[in-house]
């Protein structure tokens, strides 16, 4: 420590930021204490923002827009704002370091609305931007644009523009992807198996990259020049012109800010020291971005390259470097990946111990090709044909090795304790291997791994959690001895809840796969996302078993989805009244369909769930006569008290209707419907029967994501777990 000064000093700033960001709040950050827009704007208010353009970017359907230096009027209110998103119409042209006006519908960002998602707010409050305008109108002020930053950006499109030519829109986009880090014309199928093999981090922009472009060209310079000054200019003046390019990602600032240490180390004489430079980067990034401690590309980023520096010199010598590496990288970087990812792809080190060469190789053969295409398109296609050659083989691998038995492990996202105990065991089998060498280490790493995954319930314990997935069902149960179901997974309103929502939710519970899942009845608000978990078997959350209605009130969309269940090698079955599935105390019994229902909404799937004193109606979007025979159902056990309801049809007046709610009187109602759906659900009418009969209603709409915890010992609980 005596030897770093700066490193230390680095230290000391890196508490310090710690502490003022998750103690300090928005007293000492301002990202985190409300922007003026938050104070003085409402949602679908319309506001005018005057704001100079920093980026654009094109997405599926519209044109992403960022101001700084933002003006703007709201009603007779007028105040500034530091940044803001404004989304437009793809047609709109732009550039960057114009100043335009604005009118349109402020908008404000999700929190995550169930354990495990995306918080949409904290990922744009890291860029200081706390709100979003729907524009209708965008009116170009000033046009004077900024010569660099544009040129920067169109020389990035036409980059990409020219490798979806050359190598198709599959192909193009992931080496676009790789190169310059446009990810949102990728492939979603390429990305997620990527991430779920372990090899997601070559599409980063990373120190691969820049090594390779930065001290590629201060190589090259330094033995024509033979001066370490000028090949050092040039090849800092080349990184920060690609970087400027590309964008500041964490991973680029940190590549960055090292990169300047190693070449300035040359240019003046003096011995490089990683250590210092990677907590100096992380310094400059978090008084720059503070909320960055939050990200996991951060700490992935970080804790790649303290494995590289502290780990991987104790292995030096031995043959396999390449193996050594990987696996130093991974034992680092393991809580990271399960507090982000909830899931640890078993294989990857192995995968990757020829992965990242060939990304080497990819990236060198892409620039090339891309450089040929210019002057010389025959040779240029030929190289980059080659890199599809290359990506075919990454794809041919990472399908092969999700075959494997045990090739992903989901774990759930681990608590801030077990992660600290963790590295405080990491530590010392570092200290013991630095003293000894003993190989009683070994089995101390696995205790830290073992902790690392425990996740604790109480003993007995069952857990419903109704899902928010907008206008929609979806509710998962965990039963007394861990076994694992669903019922419905769907939304008319949420793009790809399978995938978004409910798959991310899952892992983090450490869910891996479902051991049952239902559905109620063909509507999509209660189909599609199950539709997703079924074609996302090897990289998502597999199903041990669909269960569906009675046959003969299937529709076209539930014959359809038994036929996907049955291709991907999902056992399908139908229920029928009085049947029901067992979990040591816990029982799942099918109430209904029965009678001469119609497909539909009446002919909905009804489920109770029993546990010792517990009782919960799961009931569809059931109504009609099939709401009728439920009701003369329960009148036949009038002892048996439902202590929650999950109310039908998202809250329709045309179900939960007064007889139904006088036979079973639920002490609590949950309901499930999107935040101003375009239905009006729950409608007022339901929501005064509900309040006659004295429930209590909660509804995600409000809270997100519920929770009701039925414990062994009779003791309820219900909160929002998020």
């Amino acid at each position: 420590m005596k030897n770093r000064p700066l490193f230390s000093i680095c230290l000391v700033l890196l508490l310090g930021m710690i502490l003022a960001v998750t103690a300090g709040g928005g007293r000492l950050i301002r990202e985190l204490s409300p922007s003026p827009l938050e104070q003085t704007v409402s949602g679908n208010d319309r506001v005018l923002v005057l704001g100079e353009v920093y980026l654009t970017e094109q997405k599926a359907k519209v044109q992403a827009i960022y101001l700084k230096n933002n003006s703007i009027r709201c009603k007779d209110a007028s105040f500034y704002e530091n940044r803001i998103l404004i989304y437009t119409d793809p047609e709109i042209q732009v550039q960057i370091g114009n100043i335009i006006q604005v009118s349109g519908e402020a908008d404000f960002f999700d929190t995550a609305r169930n354990p495990g998602n995306f918080d949409q707010k904290l990922y744009y409050q890291r860029m200081d931007i706390h709100g979003l305008i729907w524009a209708d109108a965008v009116v170009v002020k000033d046009g004077r644009a900024s010569v660099l930053l544009q040129a920067l950006s169109d020389f990035r499109q036409e980059w990409k523009e020219m490798l979806v030519r050359y190598m198709g829109e599959r192909d193009g986009q992931t080496l676009a992807a790789m190169m310059l880090g446009e990810k949102s014309g990728m492939d979603p199928e390429i990305k997620s198996m990527y991430q779920a093999t372990g090899i997601g981090h070559i599409l980063a922009i990373s120190g691969l990259h820049l090594t390779f472009l930065g001290l590629g060209a201060y190589s090259i310079i330094r033995r024509m020049a033979g001066s370490y000054g000028a090949a050092g200019m040039a090849g800092i003046l080349l990184m920060i012109l690609y970087v400027v390019m590309i964008g500041f990602t964490v991973s680029v600032v940190r590549s960055l800010i090292m990169f300047l240490f190693r070449v300035g180390a040359d240019m003046t004489g003096r011995h490089y020291d990683g250590l210092t430079s990677l907590t100096v980067s992380a310094v400059v990034i978090l008084f720059w971005r503070p909320l960055y401690l939050y990200d996991g590309g951060f700490w992935l980023s970080f804790g790649a390259v303290a494995a590289m520096i502290w780990l991987l010199p104790e292995f030096r010598g031995l043959p396999m470097q390449g193996f050594w590496a990987s696996l130093c990288v991974n034992i680092v970087i393991l809580p990271i990946l399960l507090y982000y990812f909830f899931e640890f792809p078993v294989y990857s080190v192995l995968l990757n111990l020829w992965v990242v060469p060939l990304s080497s190789a990819l990236l060198a053969l892409g620039m090339a090709g891309s450089l040929l295409a210019v002057w010389f398109p025959g040779a240029g296609v030929l190289i980059l044909q080659l890199c599809g050659w290359i990506l075919d083989l990454f794809e041919v691998s990472c399908r092969g090795m999700l075959e494997l038995p045990g090739a992903r492990q989901v774990t759930g996202r681990p608590l801030f304790w077990q992660i600290v105990l963790y590295f405080g065991i990491l530590i010392l089998i570092f200290c013991i291997w630095k003293l000894s060498g003993r190989a009683q280490v070994l089995v101390l790493y696995v205790a830290a791994v073992l902790c690392l995954c425990l996740r604790l319930n109480g003993p007995g314990d069952i857990s419903v959690t109704v899902l928010d997935v907008g206008q929609g069902d979806c509710i998962f149960i965990r039963g007394p001895e861990g076994g694992c179901y669903l019922v419905d997974g769907g939304s008319s309103d949420v793009g790809s809840p399978g995938q978004y929502r409910i798959e991310p939710f899952l892992k983090s519970q450490g869910v891996g796969r479902l051991d049952y899942v239902w559905v109620t009845h063909g509507d999509e608000d209660h189909v599609n996302g199950i539709e997703e978990l079924l074609k996302r078997q090897k990289i998502g959350v597999s199903v041990g078993a669909l269960i569906l209605p009675p046959g003969e009130v299937w529709d076209e969309r539930l014959g359809e989805l038994g036929q996907m269940a049955k291709k991907a090698g999902v056992t399908v079955y139908s229920m029928k009244p009085e049947t029901s599935i067992r979990e040591k105390d816990m029982e799942i019994t099918c109430l209904g369909p029965s009678g001469s229902v119609l497909p539909g909404n009446e002919a909905s799937l009804i489920l109770a769930l029993n546990y010792q004193s517990f009782d919960m109606l799961l009931t569809g979007d059931v109504e009609g006569e099939g709401e009728k025979a439920l009701t003369d159902r329960i009148r036949k056990e009038p002892e048996k008290t439902w202590e929650v309801l999950k109310a039908s049809h998202h809250g329709s007046k045309n179900s939960t209707g007064g007889e139904f709610l006088e036979a079973a009187n639920p002490e609590y109602t949950i309901i499930s419907a999107g935040r101003d759906n375009r239905y009006g659900h729950p409608h007022a009418e339901t929501m005064e029967r509900l309040a006659a009969c004295g429930s209590r209603v909660l509804s995600t709409q409000e809270y997100g994501a519920i929770q009701i915890m039925a414990e062994a010992d009779g003791k309820l609980t219900i909160d929002n777990p998020r």
